[in-house]
């Protein structure tokens, strides 16, 4: 069996430093800023994961395009090749493609 932690704020007068009503005031101010706290908790979450999903597909571009320029320049070199090996070409590039895209779908 687990135990949670708690999610109780405990403001305690050790020696007599804080008055009964600053106490009260604290732990009402605590509570007031609560859902604050947790809207801004939410905004900076979807933010990260915005920003992580835009680096993703940024790299992805760019892996998309160096395999873009090496197609082309086989293709500059290959102007005689078969039906056959352009048809491989072609689904080299679409099936990078098509796994890029899976990888860049996971948060829409």
């Amino acid at each position: 069996m687990t135990t949670r932690p708690s999610n109780r704020i405990t403001i305690t007068s050790d020696k007599g430093c804080l008055s009964e009503e600053e106490i009260e005031r604290m732990v009402w101010e605590a509570e007031m800023y609560k859902a604050e706290d947790g809207a801004a908790a939410a905004r900076i979450q979807s933010k990260n994961d915005l920003e992580s999903y835009a680096y993703d597909l940024r790299d992805s571009i760019e892996k998309l395009e160096i395999a873009v320029n090496e197609k082309i320049s086989w293709l500059d070199g290959s102007q005689e090749a078969s039906k056959e090996e352009y048809d491989g070409q072609k689904k080299g590039v679409a099936s990078y493609r098509q796994r890029d895209h899976a990888e860049t779908e996971w948060s829409s």
